[in-house]
């Protein structure tokens, strides 16, 4: 594993730097090319659409894509956590003023949709930003309140925690923000990491063959 860039210990931000290859990226551009539609957000009435989030989405079954659950398995060595606790993999998608404004990722426990959403895996307690390319200028990452900056780097994934630590309460320094794209676009895949089991394990051992000694 790559040496991590630490940025702040809390919330915990932290950047690693050519984690995954250009052929990885490639890979994941082109999956996350189908499906593109407008991103959406958590409202009091569920999730819609609003001008403070412009940009397109696809999801992506890590499970079903090599690349995907390749880089997603080695992120899980990261944050300590099974890789069946990862959400869908999201590839986002930024061009021109597409952006998203100051926003949390972690649910609270008011809004019936974040209620219904921590039903499903707890709360989301780390998120992980890989950026698939370098756009000719702008679409960095902003924690305002922390004053910092990421720049969208091929082979980068910047990770930071969403809650106070040793709870699952939202970290309010950890607001951030996608800046819309200067020049180019900008490609990004989210993974966004629960307390509990997302998905049930897709693995189970042989059921014969040599004993494993470990």
């Amino acid at each position: 594993m790559n040496m991590a860039q630490f940025l702040c210990a809390n919330p915990l931000v932290c950047v690693f730097d050519d984690l995954f290859d250009e052929a990885t990226a490639s890979a994941l551009i082109e999956a996350g090319r189908e499906g593109q539609s407008r991103a959406a957000v958590m409202t009091a009435f569920g999730r819609t659409e609003h001008k403070n989030r412009t940009n397109t989405q696809s999801i992506i079954d890590q499970w079903s894509h090599q690349e995907a659950r390749a880089l997603c398995e080695r992120i899980a060595d990261v944050v300590r956590l099974p890789p069946e606790h990862c959400e869908p993999a999201k590839v986002l998608r930024y061009e021109g003023d597409q952006k998203f404004d100051l926003h949390p990722d972690a649910y609270d426990n008011i809004m019936p949709g974040s209620i219904e959403a921590l039903q499903a895996g707890g709360q989301r307690l780390f998120t992980t930003l890989c950026y698939l390319n370098e756009p000719d200028g702008g679409g960095e990452t902003v924690f305002p309140k922390l004053r910092i900056s990421v720049r969208p780097r091929l082979g980068r994934v910047l990770l930071f925690s969403n809650t106070i630590p040793g709870t699952n309460t939202p970290h309010p320094h950890s607001l951030h923000a996608g800046t819309s794209v200067t020049g180019g676009v900008k490609w990004v895949m989210s993974l966004w990491w629960r307390e509990r089991l997302y998905h049930v394990p897709r693995d189970y051992p042989e059921e014969s063959g040599e004993m494993r000694h470990v």
